[in-house]
């Protein structure tokens, strides 16, 4: 059986590794590695962008918060208000509870990082380029569940098969699966 499945693993290997190699009625082989490479950068490349300047528009936005004009008011320390709510969680406010008493944190400003919430924005658009990439290909995926549970049942179809298929060779072998 060892050998078997080492030889089905082979087979596999050399199929992939001929992909490189074959060359398609255009002249051009199956799969390029540099044409790889070249959309994973570029791809990397247009994330990054996007992280950059979604970064660059919450610094600017952070700032422009945190530069209060001294004429229109005087800036104190800033407060954190804390309290329970009904489910027993903890709620953290600029704005105290409006339904009953809140404990409140005067904050050191030299202690204070300021970080932008993340934006899921990019990841909506990922997936959304990634389902329709895939329902063209028909490549399933962890964001489309049907896909995934087909997937699921033909995998196990295969090993039945593949079970069925390695107990008829040892019987027409009379061997042990080794």
């Amino acid at each position: 059986m060892k050998s078997v499945s080492y030889m089905m693993i082979m087979v596999m290997l050399i199929g992939l590794g001929s992909l490189f190699v074959l060359k398609r009625p255009d002249g051009k082989p199956w799969i390029n590695a540099e044409e790889l490479v070249q959309k994973a950068q570029g791809s990397a490349q247009t994330v990054f962008q996007y992280s950059e300047h979604t970064l660059n528009k919450a610094v600017g936005k952070a700032k422009e918060l945190a530069d209060i004009d001294p004429e229109k008011e005087v800036r104190s320390d800033p407060v954190i208000y804390k309290w329970r709510d009904e489910n027993g969680n903890w709620i953290y406010s600029d704005k105290p509870n409006p339904k009953g008493d809140s404990l409140h944190h005067t904050l050191d400003p030299s202690r204070v990082t300021i970080m932008a919430a993340e934006d899921t924005a990019i990841l909506d658009k990922l997936a959304s380029e990634k389902s329709a990439n895939e329902s063209q290909h028909g490549v399933p995926s962890a964001l489309n569940p049907a896909a995934v549970n087909k997937l699921m049942k033909d995998a196990k179809n295969v090993q039945k098969l593949m079970d069925d298929r390695t107990k008829q060779l040892d019987d027409a072998t009379g061997g042990n699966g080794d």
